[in-house]
């Protein structure tokens, strides 16, 4: 209870474990209804990330999202191997591009140095979504986000706070 909040770490169907789409998000509802605290902020990296903001849109009980070098495009990174798993309509369902606006804060916390997502993805994203604030953390890379003790995991906690007080 680090800060003051009760954390809880969701896991969710993989692909291969009888997860895909729906499922994975389905899952990660599921736990957001299965705990009775209050209010929930969802927190999450990369393709965590992408799961944080779509959770944001689709369930009451979430009053904001922070996501860390989210990928928050589908159209962006569908693969051949992806489309295998999963159909075009499927991608849209669950991108968060697809689904703005998300009718609630969302603070995208993303390194300038992201080898592995694209900056671009959280500054294209904020641009479309009203309620979104981008934060660019310079120097950091992909898992600087998730690291604690760096600057890029202060800002993340930093925003999950602002959030879950309301500000």
């Amino acid at each position: 209870m680090a800060d003051g909040f009760v954390v809880w770490n969701v896991e969710y169907r993989r692909v291969g474990g009888g997860g895909g789409w729906p499922q994975t998000g389905e899952d990660v509802l599921a736990a957001i209804e299965a705990v009775d605290i209050g209010p929930v902020v969802t927190l999450g990296h990369s393709a965590g990330g992408h799961l944080a903001v779509w959770a944001a849109k689709h369930s009451p009980r979430v009053v904001g999202a922070v996501a860390q070098a989210a990928v928050l495009d589908f159209s962006r990174h569908i693969t051949a191997r992806a489309l295998e798993l999963c159909s075009e309509e499927q991608f849209a369902e669950a991108s968060p591009a697809a689904l703005v606006p998300i009718g609630k804060p969302v603070v995208c916390v993303h390194g300038d140095r992201d080898e592995d997502v694209p900056v671009a993805q959280s500054a294209e994203f904020c641009a479309a979504e009203p309620q979104a604030e981008l934060v660019v953390v310079e120097g950091a890379g992909h898992m600087d986000l998730i690291t604690p003790g760096t600057a890029a995991w202060e800002r993340c906690r930093a925003a999950v706070g602002r959030l879950a007080r309301g500000c």
